[in-house]
Formats: C-alpha cells, structure tokens, sequence
C-alpha cells in the first residue's frame, strides 16, 4: 500500500471542516505546533471539538521553555535564505552525556587496543632481529660454515 502524501494544508483545512460555524481558525505560525497538527491524523483532527482544539493548543504553546533565550530567525537573500538559532539555558542532557561517555571510553579502548597491538608487533619484529642478528654472529665466532660458499657479509657489500 503506498503511503498517503499529506501537505502542510491538510490540518487546517480539517480544522476548518470540522468547526464549520465557529470562529475561523487561525493559520499556525508556530513551527512546533504546525508539526504537532500535521502528525496527527486527518480523522482524529476531524473528530476534535472547538473546546478540545482549544485545550490542545494551549498544551503546546504552555509546554515548559527549555532555554533562557532562545532566538531564531532567517536571514533572507536574493538566492537563497539560512536560518539561525542561538539558545542559551541550563545544561539537561545529563542521559546523553552518560551515553557519550561510553562511546569516548569504547573508542579510546580501541584505539589503545590497536596502538598496543602495532607496538607489540614492532617489539616483536625487533626481537627476532636482534635473535638473527645476535645467532650469526655466534655462527660466525664458532666458524660454522651452515651454507658451503655463502656469507652474509660478503652479501650485504655486494648489494649495498
């Protein structure tokens, strides 16, 4: 089944339906409460009563402020507009800085899981060499000759 599209008029033009006689109802010009109508159902705004309409919208324009000053605007130019917000209030995301703490602490483990793991392979890496290096130089003390007509030594100045 495709999903029903809905426009930004719909709300109102079931308001305006549903209180046929009474007082015009007034366009939204909250953002909040436009969102709030338009996610509600047609039906359920259909069914609503003035008195019930009334008591909903007091609801939403009585919710508690979050924020000692809350500016918002748009900055209209000739191609184009942008919107600014600046709030300013109390710090309340208390649940959410738990969570981004926990998300630091995991990122932090495995960043330090992965730096362990390269400085482990590094010192382990350096080890062998050093085992290499520190076993031919005995070979060559003793005078065991393990390949008959190759040395290292004469190798390495050849090549470098």
């Amino acid at each position: 089944m495709m999903a029903q599209v809905r426009n930004c008029w719909e709300p109102s033009i079931a308001l305006e339906d549903a209180f046929k006689g009474a007082a015009p109802v007034e366009p939204e010009r909250d953002v909040l409460t436009q969102h709030l109508w338009e996610a509600l159902p047609l039906e359920t705004l259909r069914s609503l009563t003035p008195e019930q309409y009334r008591a909903l919208k007091q609801a939403f324009h009585t919710a508690p402020k979050r924020h000692w000053i809350d500016l918002r605007g748009i900055i209209p130019l000739y191609f184009t507009q942008f919107y600014f917000v600046f709030v300013f209030g109390p710090d309340r995301r208390r649940e959410t800085l738990g969570v981004l703490y926990e998300r630091r602490q995991a990122v932090r483990e495995t960043t330090a899981k992965f730096v362990g793991g390269v400085a482990l392979t590094l010192f382990l890496t350096l080890l062998a060499l050093s085992g290499f290096a520190l076993w031919y130089l005995l070979k060559c003390l003793v005078g065991v000759d393990l390949v008959p007509g190759f040395s290292l030594s004469e190798y390495l100045r050849r090549v470098l």
